[in-house]
């Protein structure tokens, strides 16, 4: 299940950001979009690593969230850069 999870989200934010770059906004306020698709469900699993570091398994929610942000952010910049490619293509 988590794995279906991960997958969908990295699916939404490719499909997010194939879709923020065909809006007419400021480039700010994309930016700020794609930062508040990105991070939250990273901050799910980051949060509790970084609250409570003397739980166990801390550094693995930590390595995970950043993993999963960093992946996010990596897939949202995939999906702006192939509406990119196929925009400059017409």
């Amino acid at each position: 299940m988590a794995q279906i999870l991960t997958a969908l989200y990295l699916l939404a934010m490719l499909a997010a950001g194939w879709r923020l770059f065909g809006l007419g906004w400021s480039r700010g306020a994309k930016l700020a979009a794609a930062v508040g698709l990105v991070c939250p469900v990273p901050l799910l699993v980051l949060l509790p690593g970084l609250i409570h570091p003397e739980r166990p398994f801390a550094d693995l929610l930590r390595a995970i969230g950043l993993a999963l942000l960093a992946c996010g952010a990596l897939c949202l910049a995939g999906g702006v850069s192939a509406a990119w490619l196929r925009a400059r293509r017409r």
